[in-house]
């Protein structure tokens, strides 16, 4: 609620509404003590309370919230006519003349700056003044005199209310700031733990196996064993290589300045991925034509590493011998890259939270950090990074490259 009110067009529209129910409560005040006036000219007095109410309408249903915030400044001069009319149809008793001047100043005070009463001030004095005018056998002096005292008394009233609504205000935007700048170093903390689990975990895994098996060939190792070895190293090495590329491009953010762009051969970036890739996938990929004379303005390391993740993502949440394809779409202002899977897709409502860092679903495995770095990734370079889920039949993973 208070961040709302916070919000510009929020307040307007509250103040305005404030205004409607000020201006629909006079109205219908006036109207019912209207048969106790003695003196008052009724017809005229209805016509005021009328129209009263009818600007009152229009202000509850006013769009206030799509208008500059001053525009609600545009209902005190017709506040203040209505107000001289009433005062000049309302008869010889001078007692109520300066009771809606206080409401009015209220409302000022509530809705605007400080300087919004002082403003207003002479308007204000003219709309008490006038009508006294009008009155038969007017005291003029002890009249002018008891309007400068209740319009300097409504301006006080207003520039108080004023500033203490504005230092309530500040002390409501304060404590917000407190309440997100806590929220968020919370959320830093949590996700300084769960970056250290994931990479102590990530880590530990191929050293451990890499420990393993070299500690084996300390007992006079064959040739084979001396191979499988270096393989399965090699591998263990590539994963963790993978592993810090990924945290690299956390660590850079969506920065574009980050990125060394070049004009790419769509056809190259695929031809190149789906090298890296095939053994990995065992024969299961499958590669669509790539729309001919593709230019992709893009980062060739950063792209490439996209792909990779995607593709490796696939490979990792699918089945043995599920397809998995790569293609390359054309859209109207962007490049679509997608790898779609037949793996059985997301658990429904995981769509929202794949794409996040450290993130786990209810079938996933590994870093959990793949999919953030895509979407990193698509970010720096101005486009988009998302999924289309089919649950229990496979999902079409995506990043967009503008042209």
């Amino acid at each position: 609620m208070a961040a709302s009110i916070l919000n510009p067009a929020a307040r307007s529209r509250l103040m305005g509404r404030v205004a409607a129910v000020l201006f629909l409560c006079s109205g219908a005040i006036v109207i019912v003590t209207l048969p106790f006036g003695e003196d008052v000219n009724k017809a005229g007095t209805l016509l005021v309370s009328v129209v009263t109410i009818a600007i009152g309408v229009f202000a509850w249903f006013a769009p206030w919230h799509r208008w500059p915030t001053w525009a609600t400044v545009s209902l005190v001069p017709p506040a203040f006519a209505l107000i001289a009319f009433g005062n000049a149809y309302g008869g010889a008793d001078q007692h109520a003349y300066g009771v809606f001047f206080v409401v009015a100043f209220v409302w000022i005070g509530l809705a605007h700056p400080p300087w919004a009463s002082v403003a207003t001030a002479p308007l204000a004095m003219l709309a008490f003044v006038i009508p006294l005018q009008y009155l038969p056998n007017p005291n003029l002096a002890d009249a002018y005199v008891s309007g400068v005292i209740t319009i300097a008394v409504c301006v006080m009233v207003g520039g108080t209310l004023a500033w203490g609504t504005h230092r309530l205000v500040r002390t409501q935007e304060a404590l917000l700031e407190q309440s997100e700048t806590a929220r968020r170093l919370h959320e830093l903390d949590r996700m300084k733990s769960t970056f250290m689990s994931t990479v102590s975990h990530e880590l530990r895994t191929p050293i451990t196996i890499v420990r393993g098996h070299l500690e084996i060939l300390r007992d006079d190792p064959t040739p084979e064993a001396v191979v499988d070895t270096t393989d399965l190293v090699l591998d263990e090495l590539d994963a963790m290589t993978r592993l810090i590329e990924d945290l690299s491009v956390l660590a850079r953010g969506e920065d574009p300045s980050s990125l060394r762009p070049a004009a790419l051969d769509a056809s190259d970036v695929v031809v190149d991925v789906a090298h890296k890739m095939r053994p990995i996938l065992d024969g299961r990929l499958h590669v669509d034509a790539v729309p001919e004379g593709a230019v992709v303005i893009a980062d060739p390391l950063r792209l490439r590493q996209a792909l990779l993740n995607l593709l490796h993502n696939a490979g990792v949440h699918t089945t043995p011998g599920s397809p998995v394809t790569l293609r390359v779409v054309s859209e109207r202002k962007v490049w679509r890259f997608e790898v779609d899977d037949e793996g059985g897709g997301l658990l429904p409502g995981e769509e929202d939270h794949a794409f996040s860092n450290f993130w786990h679903g209810g079938r996933s495995s590994g870093s959990g950090i793949g999919l953030g770095v895509v979407r990193t990734i698509a970010r720096a370079h101005g486009g988009t990074a998302g999924v289309q889920n089919r649950p229990g039949e496979g999902a079409t993973f995506w990043l967009t490259i503008p042209r």
